[in-house]
């Protein structure tokens, strides 16, 4: 379920970075990096991503200084997702991203993020029953996606998103259409024993993996684009894959390295749903090397060409 993990995600993480770099915005996204992660809210939101769209609840709670989140999709096929034990004192980098829960989010606290981003608040707009203030976020190279953001007046929570290419066409969109903010919400009402189980059991499945080190670097990364974490595990066939997550402090990618199995070798290619594309691309002798993210087609491209595998 990666689109209903990556819509989640929005609300989860990552402006805390931006918030050091769009002086103007600072109240607003110091709030909204804050509160994200300290206040209790629920809601109905839409995801669009290209010609797809879907429509999710969430719940975020916290109980006792712990972060409870569960993400249910309400269309289609029947999507959960869970963050649950996640002291509010424990940050990671790279929260958001990019794709595959909350957090796939960011270096909070980047100094540097105006170096590539343009911030401007650009008036009021009204989501979900609540007023809030438009947010535009400009890249100033070719190698990241802008944003525009609607944060609510009061909390400074994500009412919208969306996210556009160098045209300005809007690739994906997030936009609650029920919100409510604060209250008591029980830990029950987003955590239960049997989701528990399986949340575990896929992390003891994605924890399987061979020990054996992987000798691979990259040579060229946007400016401003830093290694924010990493993860090695098992792939379904039980093959060792590694996983390094690069962020700038708004935009996030992953590298995976995936070794290649009795000689085989996949064919190139790529997909894109969206703002998210996944370049794929072999490496005879050497193993299967997949860039994943919110960035446009050309970065993926060239980040990927740039994995280099030491010589044997």
């Amino acid at each position: 379920m990666p689109a209903l993990a990556r819509a989640g995600t929005l609300l989860c993480a990552a402006f805390a970075g931006a918030a050091a770099a769009a002086e103007p915005a600072l109240p607003l996204l110091e709030l909204m990096a804050r509160n994200v992660r300290e206040a209790n809210y629920r809601g109905i939101f839409t995801y669009e991503q290209g010609q797809s769209l879907r429509s999710a609840r969430i719940v975020h709670a916290v109980v006792d200084g712990v972060e409870h989140e569960r993400l249910e999709g309400l269309d289609g096929a029947s999507r959960e997702f869970l963050r649950m034990e996640h002291p509010l004192d424990c940050r990671h980098a790279g929260h958001r991203l990019l794709g595959e829960g909350p957090d796939a989010l960011a270096l909070a606290g980047n100094p540097t993020l105006s170096q590539y981003y343009a911030f401007e608040l650009d008036g009021d707009e009204r989501i979900a029953s609540r007023e809030g203030r438009r947010l535009r976020i400009s890249p100033r190279d070719p190698y990241r996606y802008g944003m525009t953001l609607v944060l609510d007046n009061n909390s400074a929570l994500l009412l919208k998103s969306e996210t556009t290419d160098g045209a300005g066409r809007v690739l994906e969109r997030f936009q609650f259409v029920e919100l409510e903010v604060g209250g008591s919400i029980p830990a029950e009402a987003v955590f239960t024993p049997e989701a528990g189980a399986r949340v575990d059991a896929a992390h003891a499945k994605a924890g399987a993996a061979d020990s054996e080190a992987f000798d691979w670097s990259v040579s060229w990364l946007p400016a401003g684009f830093a290694e924010s974490a990493r993860e090695r595990r098992a792939d379904a066939a039980g093959r060792p894959v590694e996983t390094r997550m690069f962020t700038d402090g708004l935009a996030v990618f992953s590298v995976f390295v995936e070794r290649h199995a009795d000689g085989a070798v996949s064919r190139p290619g790529q997909a894109v749903q969206g703002a998210t594309i996944a370049y794929v691309t072999p490496r005879p002798q050497a193993g299967l090397v997949t860039v994943v993210g919110e960035i446009p087609p050309e970065t993926a491209r060239l980040v990927a060409n740039a994995v280099s595998f030491a010589a044997p």
